[in-house]
């Protein structure tokens, strides 16, 4: 088993020391935290995505002590608080749908340009033929 917890990155080795100290099976915890079964035994790294689950559902971790390993595990005495994922806002936040809103009106802008260019490039090639036209009948 010891052999087994050095191939494991020191972050997942400190998240499991978490999930032991708070005496929660692993089954629960990923049920908590919506992060997929035996990502934490697996040798591969953690991401990004995985930290900010973590320290999202048990908000009063210490990323200090999670990262690093130094510092106290916590960062306050209270008992540890968790929030279940379900908790999480699930929708866009509203920059993310101001941002939305944006792109959409560049699009229909580009649309409105797009459709500009092409009836000036029609009117344009109109022209040429027109002269074309009259250079024939001078010619």
């Amino acid at each position: 088993m010891q052999e087994k917890k050095h191939n494991i990155s020191p972050i997942k080795q400190r998240i499991l020391h978490f999930i032991e100290e708070l005496g929660v099976s692993k089954r629960e915890f990923y049920s908590k935290t919506s992060i997929s079964r035996g990502t934490l035994e697996s040798g591969t790294g953690i991401t990004e995505d995985i930290i900010a689950r973590f320290i999202a559902t048990y908000q009063n971790i210490s990323p200090v002590w999670l990262l690093t390993g130094e510092g106290e595990m916590l960062n306050s005495k209270e008992p540890i608080k968790e929030t279940v994922a379900s908790d999480l806002p699930t929708g866009p936040c509203q920059q993310c749908e101001q941002r939305e809103r944006v792109i959409a009106s560049q699009a229909k802008t580009i649309a409105l340009l797009e459709d500009k260019i092409e009836s000036l490039e029609k009117v344009g090639h109109n022209e040429s033929n027109d002269r074309s036209n009259d250079y024939r009948q001078t010619g």
